[in-house]
């Protein structure tokens, strides 16, 4: 039975062995893992930190846009203001005839049917000249407007005011542009940090799983070690009632000797007594049994 614990037992050492062993491994295994994804939760909240500082660039610049937006629409709505007080004061206008804008559209549609149409050389002739006549109008016209004084200064004021817009305008594109540059950074780096979160996320799960295997194996151990430690004690009982026995088994053997000892040397003692010679070797054994 002994000897079965005993085989029993060496197995339960090298279960033990194997299981702490396994334990081990999957245990660091999970803190490579758990390492790993800590890292990447760092990197993946400094992409964060980074696209916030892009956002906040975006909306500043977002926010100037609406108000370089708001600048031109107030330069546009004088624009158009300017344009209906220059175009009263053309109204006033004496031309000695159609205004400038009436005879150029004329001098356009004469035009037009000179080079789309064929003609014959009376209309092409005629034609010709009505354009050179309205040319003439045209020239007198703008002569005319010209020498207003009024609407010199209220033209002058409409490019000042369209000067004006087309650098505002200009600088909500450059702004608008500026804002987009920063909304794409802005994203690459959430798209980055969603990347890096996707991987700390697979360095997450790989961690669970070691560390399900590790504790597995823990408890596996834990059972393991504590059949042994059973069989330890119940080996350690049989070896000391074996222990026990053979002492008892020597015990007997030499009480059992001293009795066959002192049996013998009463039967020598009593020869003794009845007058018969001893020799050396019955002296010898009644001094051993204390008859002498």
């Amino acid at each position: 039975m002994l000897e079965r614990l005993l085989e029993r037992k060496e197995n339960l050492d090298e279960k033990v062995t194997e299981f702490q062993e396994k334990r081990d491994e999957y245990n660091s295994k999970a803190s490579k893992f758990s390492s790993e994804r800590n890292e990447l939760n760092d990197k993946a909240r400094e992409q964060v930190e980074k696209a916030q500082e892009f956002k906040e660039k975006r909306d500043e610049l977002n926010k100037k846009v609406q108000e370089k937006k708001k600048e031109r629409e107030q330069l546009n709505k004088k624009i158009r203001a300017k344009h209906n007080e220059i175009d009263e004061i053309k109204k006033e206008i004496e031309y000695n005839g159609k205004s400038p804008e009436e005879v150029k559209k004329q001098i356009e549609e004469l035009e037009f049917e000179q080079q789309t149409q064929v003609l014959s050389n009376e209309r092409e002739q005629e034609i010709i000249d009505q354009i050179s006549e309205l040319r003439k109008q045209y020239k007198k016209s703008k002569e005319s407007i010209e020498h207003n004084e009024e609407l010199k200064e209220k033209t002058k004021e409409l490019n000042e005011l369209k000067e004006k817009a087309s650098v505002v305008h200009d600088e909500v594109r450059e702004v608008a542009e500026e804002a987009q540059e920063k909304h794409n950074k802005m994203i690459e780096h959430f798209d980055k940090a969603d990347e890096i979160r996707a991987k700390a996320d697979e360095a997450h799960q790989k961690f669970i799983e070691a560390q399900e295997k590790a504790n597995s194996y823990h408890n596996q151990f834990i059972q393991v070690k504590n059949d042994l430690d059973d069989f330890k004690k119940v080996i350690k009982g049989l070896k000391k009632n074996k222990q026990k026995k053979r002492a008892q088994k020597q015990q007997t053997k030499r009480q059992k000797k001293t009795n066959e000892v002192k049996e013998k040397a009463e039967e020598v003692y009593q020869k003794f007594q009845e007058g018969e010679k001893l020799d050396t070797e019955d002296i010898m054994l009644l001094q051993r049994a204390g008859l002498v």
